[in-house]
């Protein structure tokens, strides 16, 4: 699942910066989670972030609309939940400069 995520978010946004982590194991048991019985190899809750062109000027409720209908086949397949974190380079030079100072 993961491997697949990646390739679709590559192929459509390419992105500057990708980060996805596996936070499965942290849901295991909860209700309406899938992976009801604790399995350690689950892909079933991911905590994405993701710096993209694609992103600029559009607002976060747009750029997580995108992301989900890029991975509709795998929410469909078992992914039952996404942390999101879309930014574009604006903002994250913006956000950079705004810590130094």
């Amino acid at each position: 699942m993961q491997q697949s995520i990646v390739k679709k978010l590559e192929e459509a946004l390419t992105p500057s910066s990708l980060s996805i982590v596996n936070e499965s194991h942290k849901h295991a048991g909860h209700a309406g989670n899938p992976n009801k019985d604790g399995d350690k190899n689950a892909e079933t809750h991911f905590r994405i972030e993701l710096v993209s062109q694609a992103f600029e000027g559009i607002s976060q409720v747009q750029r997580h609309r995108i992301v989900y209908r890029l991975l509709s086949d795998e929410l469909n397949a078992g992914l039952h939940a996404l942390a999101l974190k879309t930014t574009s380079p604006t903002e994250l030079i913006r956000q950079r400069k705004g810590g130094l100072q």
